[in-house]
């Protein structure tokens, strides 16, 4: 299945979705995808894992 995925979203790869599965989701987003977590926003997260 292709799914379009926008830039700035960590699972993103040449404008497509990367998950290889994914579920119906209950809760509905802000986003416009359930599954959107801000690459910027998670490198940090895992830098910050890092230096620790």
């Amino acid at each position: 299945m292709i799914i379009r995925c926008t830039s700035s979203c960590l699972f993103e790869n040449d404008g497509l979705c990367t998950l290889t599965h994914v579920t119906s989701v209950s809760e509905p987003s802000e986003n416009s995808c359930a599954y959107y977590k801000k690459k910027a926003e998670t490198c940090k997260k895992n830098q910050n894992l890092h230096l620790q």
